[in-house]
Protein backbone atom coordinates (compact mmCIF):
# COMPACT_ATOMS: atom_id res chain seq x y z
CA UNK A 1 0.00 0.00 0.00
CA UNK A 2 1.51 3.29 -0.98
CA UNK A 3 0.59 6.17 1.39
CA UNK A 4 1.13 9.82 1.48
CA UNK A 5 0.15 12.18 4.23
CA UNK A 6 0.53 15.36 3.55
CA UNK A 7 2.35 17.65 5.97
CA UNK A 8 0.64 21.28 5.43
CA UNK A 9 3.26 24.01 5.89
CA UNK A 10 4.46 27.53 4.99
CA UNK A 11 7.69 27.32 6.26
CA UNK A 12 11.07 24.39 7.04
CA UNK A 13 10.21 22.17 10.44
CA UNK A 14 12.10 19.75 11.80
CA UNK A 15 10.79 15.82 11.48
CA UNK A 16 12.58 12.80 10.95
CA UNK A 17 12.09 11.65 6.71
CA UNK A 18 9.23 8.94 6.69
CA UNK A 19 8.12 7.70 3.39
CA UNK A 20 4.65 7.50 4.75
CA UNK A 21 4.78 11.66 5.20
CA UNK A 22 4.71 14.06 2.19
CA UNK A 23 5.30 18.30 3.39
CA UNK A 24 3.83 20.05 0.75
CA UNK A 25 4.48 24.04 0.94
CA UNK A 26 0.94 25.99 0.43
CA UNK A 27 0.00 28.93 -0.35
CA UNK A 28 3.44 28.39 -2.44
CA UNK A 29 1.71 30.98 -5.52
CA UNK A 30 1.67 33.82 -3.48
CA UNK A 31 5.24 33.16 -1.39
CA UNK A 32 8.82 33.86 -1.93
CA UNK A 33 10.21 31.36 0.18
CA UNK A 34 11.51 28.71 -1.17
CA UNK A 35 11.57 25.25 0.70
CA UNK A 36 13.08 21.78 0.59
CA UNK A 37 9.69 20.78 0.31
CA UNK A 38 6.67 19.93 -2.79
CA UNK A 39 4.60 22.60 -3.22
CA UNK A 40 0.87 23.35 -4.44
CA UNK A 41 0.80 25.07 -7.21
CA UNK A 42 2.39 22.67 -9.43
CA UNK A 43 -0.07 20.98 -12.32
CA UNK A 44 -3.48 21.78 -11.48
CA UNK A 45 -4.23 23.70 -8.02
CA UNK A 46 -5.68 26.39 -6.26
CA UNK A 47 -2.59 27.47 -4.19
CA UNK A 48 -3.42 31.04 -5.24
CA UNK A 49 -6.65 30.80 -3.27
CA UNK A 50 -4.70 29.91 0.08
CA UNK A 51 -5.68 32.17 2.61
CA UNK A 52 -9.51 31.53 1.92
CA UNK A 53 -9.25 27.83 1.34
CA UNK A 54 -5.92 27.31 3.95
CA UNK A 55 -5.11 23.78 3.98
CA UNK A 56 -7.13 22.42 1.64
CA UNK A 57 -4.85 23.84 -1.03
CA UNK A 58 -3.00 21.07 -0.18
CA UNK A 59 -5.84 18.40 -0.39
CA UNK A 60 -6.85 20.08 -3.54
CA UNK A 61 -3.29 19.77 -5.20
CA UNK A 62 -3.10 15.96 -4.04
CA UNK A 63 -6.84 15.38 -5.32
CA UNK A 64 -6.28 16.49 -9.06
CA UNK A 65 -2.35 15.96 -9.00
CA UNK A 66 -1.28 12.59 -7.08
CA UNK A 67 -2.82 9.67 -8.57
CA UNK A 68 0.25 7.15 -7.27
CA UNK A 69 -1.07 6.55 -3.62
CA UNK A 70 -3.66 4.11 -2.19
CA UNK A 71 -3.72 5.95 0.85
CA UNK A 72 -3.88 9.41 1.95
CA UNK A 73 -3.41 11.63 4.43
CA UNK A 74 -3.90 15.81 5.94
CA UNK A 75 -2.19 16.81 9.05
CA UNK A 76 -0.04 20.37 9.78
CA UNK A 77 3.38 21.00 10.22
CA UNK A 78 2.55 21.58 14.12
CA UNK A 79 -0.21 18.73 14.84
CA UNK A 80 0.09 15.21 13.67
CA UNK A 81 -2.09 12.52 14.69
CA UNK A 82 -0.73 9.95 17.69
CA UNK A 83 -1.14 6.10 16.07
CA UNK A 84 0.79 4.94 19.85
CA UNK A 85 -2.42 3.99 20.96
CA UNK A 86 -1.35 4.57 24.29
CA UNK A 87 -3.78 4.12 27.00
CA UNK A 88 -3.08 5.42 30.73
CA UNK A 89 -5.10 7.94 32.85
CA UNK A 90 -2.66 10.99 30.96
CA UNK A 91 -3.18 12.38 27.57
CA UNK A 92 -0.58 14.24 25.85
CA UNK A 93 -2.03 16.97 23.88
CA UNK A 94 0.35 19.32 23.35
CA UNK A 95 4.36 18.32 22.82
CA UNK A 96 7.72 20.40 22.01
CA UNK A 97 10.34 19.45 19.08
CA UNK A 98 12.40 16.81 21.15
CA UNK A 99 9.64 14.95 22.16
CA UNK A 100 8.05 14.72 18.48
CA UNK A 101 11.80 14.05 17.29
CA UNK A 102 12.10 11.17 20.42
CA UNK A 103 8.65 9.65 19.95
CA UNK A 104 8.19 9.90 15.92
CA UNK A 105 7.51 6.33 15.27
CA UNK A 106 4.55 7.21 17.32
CA UNK A 107 3.37 10.00 14.60
CA UNK A 108 4.26 7.81 11.37
CA UNK A 109 0.99 5.88 9.80
CA UNK A 110 0.81 2.08 9.22
CA UNK A 111 -1.20 0.15 6.82
CA UNK A 112 -2.94 -2.05 9.67
CA UNK A 113 -4.00 1.47 10.99
CA UNK A 114 -7.19 1.55 8.66
CA UNK A 115 -8.21 -2.26 8.91
CA UNK A 116 -11.59 -2.56 9.59
CA UNK A 117 -12.26 1.00 9.16
CA UNK A 118 -12.96 4.00 6.28
CA UNK A 119 -11.22 6.82 7.61
CA UNK A 120 -9.00 7.84 10.73
CA UNK A 121 -10.33 11.45 12.38
CA UNK A 122 -9.06 13.34 15.42
CA UNK A 123 -10.59 12.49 18.17
CA UNK A 124 -13.87 14.75 18.84
CA UNK A 125 -13.82 17.93 20.43
CA UNK A 126 -17.48 18.38 22.54
CA UNK A 127 -18.95 21.86 23.09
CA UNK A 128 -21.51 23.07 24.82
CA UNK A 129 -23.40 24.63 21.50
CA UNK A 130 -24.25 23.09 18.13
CA UNK A 131 -21.66 22.77 15.59
CA UNK A 132 -24.38 26.20 14.00
CA UNK A 133 -23.95 27.92 17.13
CA UNK A 134 -20.12 27.67 17.81
CA UNK A 135 -19.30 28.48 14.24
CA UNK A 136 -21.80 31.93 14.40
CA UNK A 137 -19.97 32.59 17.36
CA UNK A 138 -16.28 32.59 16.03
CA UNK A 139 -17.11 33.39 12.48
CA UNK A 140 -19.85 34.92 10.13
CA UNK A 141 -23.40 33.65 10.60
CA UNK A 142 -24.36 34.99 7.15
CA UNK A 143 -21.65 33.06 6.00
CA UNK A 144 -22.83 29.98 7.21
CA UNK A 145 -26.80 30.56 5.57
CA UNK A 146 -24.85 30.57 2.15
CA UNK A 147 -22.97 27.47 2.81
CA UNK A 148 -25.87 25.75 4.42
CA UNK A 149 -28.76 26.94 1.15
CA UNK A 150 -25.37 26.08 -1.43
CA UNK A 151 -25.23 22.61 -0.17
CA UNK A 152 -29.09 22.09 0.05
CA UNK A 153 -29.58 23.11 -3.33
CA UNK A 154 -26.17 21.38 -5.18
CA UNK A 155 -26.88 17.80 -2.78
CA UNK A 156 -30.57 17.65 -1.70
CA UNK A 157 -29.89 14.17 -0.35
CA UNK A 158 -27.49 15.81 2.26
CA UNK A 159 -29.94 18.14 3.55
CA UNK A 160 -31.00 15.73 6.69
CA UNK A 161 -27.39 15.13 7.67
CA UNK A 162 -26.14 18.94 7.17
CA UNK A 163 -29.25 19.85 9.33
CA UNK A 164 -28.37 17.00 12.14
CA UNK A 165 -24.42 17.58 12.28
CA UNK A 166 -24.60 21.32 12.22
CA UNK A 167 -27.81 21.91 14.48
CA UNK A 168 -28.23 18.65 16.67
CA UNK A 169 -24.47 18.03 17.64
CA UNK A 170 -22.73 19.24 19.64
CA UNK A 171 -18.58 17.61 18.87
CA UNK A 172 -16.97 16.86 15.88
CA UNK A 173 -13.31 16.22 14.53
CA UNK A 174 -11.68 19.41 13.65
CA UNK A 175 -8.67 20.85 11.80
CA UNK A 176 -9.54 19.33 8.49
CA UNK A 177 -6.95 16.54 9.28
CA UNK A 178 -8.03 12.69 8.43
CA UNK A 179 -6.46 9.27 6.54
CA UNK A 180 -8.54 7.50 4.12
CA UNK A 181 -7.97 5.39 0.69
CA UNK A 182 -7.58 7.99 -2.08
CA UNK A 183 -10.65 6.46 -3.48
CA UNK A 184 -13.05 7.86 -0.51
CA UNK A 185 -10.22 11.13 -0.28
CA UNK A 186 -10.96 11.74 -4.00
CA UNK A 187 -14.62 11.50 -3.95
CA UNK A 188 -14.86 13.72 -0.55
CA UNK A 189 -12.64 16.20 -2.54
CA UNK A 190 -15.27 16.00 -5.41
CA UNK A 191 -18.10 16.73 -3.08
CA UNK A 192 -16.36 19.36 -0.71
CA UNK A 193 -14.90 21.47 -3.75
CA UNK A 194 -17.78 21.35 -5.38
CA UNK A 195 -19.78 23.06 -2.82
CA UNK A 196 -16.88 25.52 -1.53
CA UNK A 197 -16.42 26.82 -5.04
CA UNK A 198 -20.07 27.72 -5.57
CA UNK A 199 -20.11 29.24 -1.84
CA UNK A 200 -16.74 31.53 -2.63
CA UNK A 201 -18.78 32.67 -6.00
CA UNK A 202 -21.59 33.87 -3.32
CA UNK A 203 -19.33 35.66 -0.10
CA UNK A 204 -17.77 38.75 0.31
CA UNK A 205 -15.10 37.43 1.93
CA UNK A 206 -13.71 39.58 5.09
CA UNK A 207 -10.33 41.48 5.09
CA UNK A 208 -10.15 40.49 8.68
CA UNK A 209 -6.94 38.00 8.73
CA UNK A 210 -8.91 35.29 10.54
CA UNK A 211 -12.29 35.36 8.89
CA UNK A 212 -10.54 35.35 5.16
CA UNK A 213 -9.97 31.70 6.32
CA UNK A 214 -13.66 31.28 6.16
CA UNK A 215 -14.13 28.33 3.82
CA UNK A 216 -11.13 26.24 5.48
CA UNK A 217 -13.62 26.91 8.51
CA UNK A 218 -16.32 25.58 6.57
CA UNK A 219 -14.68 22.30 5.49
CA UNK A 220 -13.81 21.16 8.72
CA UNK A 221 -17.76 21.22 9.94
CA UNK A 222 -18.26 19.81 6.32
CA UNK A 223 -15.90 16.62 6.61
CA UNK A 224 -17.88 15.71 9.73
CA UNK A 225 -21.39 16.32 7.41
CA UNK A 226 -19.52 14.04 4.72
CA UNK A 227 -18.77 11.19 7.34
CA UNK A 228 -22.31 11.09 9.08
CA UNK A 229 -23.89 10.88 5.39
CA UNK A 230 -22.21 8.11 4.27
CA UNK A 231 -21.99 5.93 7.78
CA UNK A 232 -18.10 5.77 7.43
CA UNK A 233 -16.55 3.48 10.06
CA UNK A 234 -13.63 5.96 11.92
CA UNK A 235 -11.06 4.97 13.86
CA UNK A 236 -10.43 8.00 16.37
CA UNK A 237 -6.74 9.38 17.19
CA UNK A 238 -5.56 12.02 19.15
CA UNK A 239 -4.01 14.88 17.99
CA UNK A 240 -0.75 16.31 19.37
CA UNK A 241 0.03 20.24 18.97
CA UNK A 242 3.64 21.24 18.58
CA UNK A 243 4.66 23.91 20.73
CA UNK A 244 7.31 24.78 23.08
CA UNK A 245 6.16 22.60 26.08
CA UNK A 246 4.72 19.15 26.88
CA UNK A 247 1.34 19.55 28.13
CA UNK A 248 -0.70 16.65 29.58
CA UNK A 249 -4.53 16.89 30.46
CA UNK A 250 -5.94 13.83 33.00
CA UNK A 251 -8.49 11.61 31.30
CA UNK A 252 -10.99 11.70 33.94
CA UNK A 253 -11.12 15.82 34.31
CA UNK A 254 -11.68 15.49 30.36
CA UNK A 255 -14.20 13.31 30.71
CA UNK A 256 -15.89 15.47 33.14
CA UNK A 257 -15.63 18.60 31.49
CA UNK A 258 -17.29 16.90 28.56
CA UNK A 259 -20.05 15.66 30.48
CA UNK A 260 -20.75 18.80 31.39
CA UNK A 261 -20.50 20.35 28.01
CA UNK A 262 -22.81 17.73 27.18
CA UNK A 263 -25.34 18.67 29.91
CA UNK A 264 -25.11 22.36 29.16
CA UNK A 265 -25.88 21.42 25.26
CA UNK A 266 -28.52 19.07 26.10
CA UNK A 267 -30.17 22.20 28.69
CA UNK A 268 -29.91 24.41 25.92
CA UNK A 269 -31.73 22.24 23.25
CA UNK A 270 -34.50 21.66 26.08
CA UNK A 271 -35.38 25.50 26.48
CA UNK A 272 -35.22 26.53 22.82
CA UNK A 273 -37.61 23.49 22.17
CA UNK A 274 -39.87 24.80 25.72
CA UNK A 275 -39.66 28.44 23.83
CA UNK A 276 -40.59 27.17 20.62
CA UNK A 277 -43.71 25.33 21.70
CA UNK A 278 -44.79 27.77 24.03
CA UNK A 279 -44.34 30.09 20.55
CA UNK A 280 -46.87 27.92 18.90
CA UNK A 281 -49.12 27.50 21.41
CA UNK A 282 -49.44 31.56 21.35
CA UNK A 283 -49.91 31.62 17.83
CA UNK A 284 -52.71 29.58 17.91
CA UNK A 285 -54.61 30.55 20.56
CA UNK A 286 -54.31 34.12 19.10
CA UNK A 287 -55.38 32.77 15.90
CA UNK A 288 -57.94 31.08 17.73
CA UNK A 289 -59.70 34.51 19.41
Amino acid sequence: MNTSILICTHKEFNYIPDNSFLPIHVGKENSTTILPYQTDNKGINISSKNKNYCELTALYWAWKNLNDVTTIGLCHYRRFFDFSGTKNSIETIEINEPYFLNYFENYCFHDNYLEGFDIILPKKIVKTRSLFSHYSLSHLPKDFHILEKTLIRLYPEYEASFKKTMFETNSFSPFNMFVASKELADNYSNWLFTILENVEQQLTISTNPYQERVLGFMSERLLNVYVNHHKLKVKYFPVHLITNKVKSNSLAIKKIIESYNNIIFWFRKMVVRKIATNSIYFVIAIISR
